[in-house]
């Protein structure tokens, strides 16, 4: 698999090793979101931390995009089929899609990431174009951490690599929605 965005915090999701890659022809953008009104059973929903309530909003999160004259930092790290599953179910935002033959250091095997899933992307659009778009400050912090932990120019190199966040960074607190 390759991470460049969450899949970057290793401690958080069970991750063991991380190997720095880059991945070239694509553009790292912030451009999928979630609607932050809809509870859905076993998925994540956001809270205003001073009161405690969903606000109506739709979150938004790191992308790639395909763009030839550029490229994306990040790490690959091995997934088992069971986890590529339980992957699959975390990254409802998202496609999968074979990256292997743009690494910029081939690898042996098949090397898969997500890109945002079109309804993703309308749901970024709506937010954009109701201007309740927002990113949580605590993903886009765990992002550049996760980032950082790569090596000593990761994180200056994702600020470079990646287009300047579109909406306002808010705090917000993440809890999971029990399934019923």
């Amino acid at each position: 698999m390759f991470g460049y965005g969450s899949l970057l915090t290793p401690a958080g999701d069970g991750i063991a090793e991380l190997v720095p890659r880059r991945l070239r022809g694509y553009r790292r953008i912030w451009n999928v979101a979630m609607d932050n009104s809809q509870a859905i059973p076993g998925y994540k929903q956001y809270l205003d931390p001073a009161t405690g309530t969903p606000p109506h909003c739709f979150v938004v999160f790191l992308n790639i995009v395909p763009d030839r004259d550029r490229d994306v930092n990040g790490a690959v790290f091995p997934v088992s089929a069971e986890e590529l599953g339980a992957l699959d179910r975390r990254e409802r935002n998202y496609d999968r899609i074979d990256v292997s033959s743009s690494l910029a250091e081939p690898m042996a095997g098949r090397v898969w990431t997500y890109v945002g899933s079109t309804a993703g992307v309308q749901r970024f659009h709506a937010g954009v174009h109701s201007n309740t778009a927002v990113i949580s400050e605590a993903y886009a912090l765990a992002v550049r951490r996760g980032c950082a932990s790569l090596g000593e120019d990761a994180e200056v190199e994702f600020q470079s690599m990646t287009d300047p966040p579109p909406c306002p960074i808010v705090p917000l607190r993440r809890v999971a929605v029990p399934v019923r």
